[in-house]
């Protein structure tokens, strides 16, 4: 019912919000007002910040719903503004990663992708997003931080739409520090697991495993899931795994589990799907970051998580969606008998 322009100027007002956001994360404002309502002088404080510069990024955003501004330029949490808090179902790291200087920087070269078909990580950095996080221990603690609070906001539906607890062996593939896996073996008592990933991503697997008192069934294994023999399981988990790499490296990636599989041995792969065109979903939104800081790396389409599985040896048995926007896409060998 509105002119498509005046649609247009509201979509693009987050250009402001989002750094507002991002500033409201980083000072940990959430946290300051945890135990109640705080004057903006008080926060500014206790943050070290310009009180009437904080007033305004904290009115704006309590314009939008976060926050919530009261008399006197006092302000208090609420449900949204929660989100920003370092506990369970917390999104701010996520938020600091996606909206910190090196993401922005990245959102700004998007034109290289455009032109060139180059990710603008490498182009503004020099070297691919993986090196750089390793070379920038700070930034890859907030990177693995976020990666958790992402993986904490999908946990539920996975579990729910999945039964995890019949396979006797579970192997997450490139799970990191074992999140997903840990919670798996801590709602199922059958199984046990196995993490395999790099020797630098699983530093923190152990204190995981400890913490969701997990470790006792789990062992890690590390290595490269390209070229390493993949350990023998009875289900593999990628999740969000796929959509880091470009088809020629998923098909080698894919067809290396695959020759470690046993018959009956299947593979989970957790991740979204691009669905109808023209429809509002978070997947398309999502392959723009893919597109800015992974060179091939992309969010697909059922079709083309099928030719990458084909080509790889395997034939899709179900895709599960959930009440997030992830799916699960199950699948087993073609010939299984192939690959004993």
């Amino acid at each position: 019912m509105f002119p498509g322009n005046v649609v247009l100027y509201e979509q693009f007002q987050s250009f402001w919000l989002l750094p507002a956001l991002y500033v409201a994360a980083k000072l940990d404002v959430a946290g300051i007002l945890k135990n109640g309502p705080e004057t903006v002088e008080t926060i500014a404080q206790q943050t070290e910040s310009d009180p009437e510069s904080l007033y305004r990024i904290l009115r704006a955003l309590s314009s939008q719903g976060i926050f919530k501004e009261i008399k006197d330029r006092r302000f208090a949490l609420n449900s949204i503004s929660r989100g920003l808090l370092d506990e369970p179902g917390s999104l701010r790291y996520a938020i600091l990663h996606h909206l910190g200087p090196v993401n922005w920087n990245l959102m700004s070269n998007l034109m290289v992708a455009a032109q060139t078909g180059n990710d603008p990580f490498a182009d503004k950095y020099g070297i691919p997003v993986y090196n750089y996080l390793q070379q920038h221990p700070e930034e890859y603690a907030v990177f693995d931080r976020s990666m958790s609070n992402l993986s904490e906001l999908g946990l539920a539906p996975v579990l729910t739409a999945y039964n995890f607890g019949k396979y006797p062996v579970i192997v997450d593939i490139g799970g990191g520090e074992g999140f997903l896996l840990a919670h798996v073996l801590i709602h199922y008592d059958a199984p046990v697991g196995i993490l395999f990933d790099l020797p630098e991503a699983v530093i923190k697997a152990p204190a995981l495993l400890n913490s969701k008192n997990a470790a006792q069934r789990c062992t890690i294994i590390t290595g490269d899931f390209f070229s390493a023999t993949i350990p023998t399981g009875d289900l593999y988990i990628m999740k969000n795994i796929i959509h880091n790499w470009n088809d020629d490296d998923c098909v080698r990636m894919l067809s290396n589990i695959r020759r470690s599989m046993t018959p009956g041995a299947k593979i989970l792969i957790i991740d979204m799907i691009v669905q109808t065109i023209n429809t509002p979903a978070l997947a398309p939104l999502l392959d723009i970051q893919m597109l800015a800081c992974m060179h091939g790396g992309r969010e697909r389409t059922r079709e083309e998580f099928q030719k990458l599985l084909e080509q790889s040896g395997f034939k899709i048995n179900r895709i599960i969606p959930t009440i997030a926007p992830i799916s699960l896409i199950e699948a087993e060998p073609a010939n299984p008998q192939h690959h004993v």
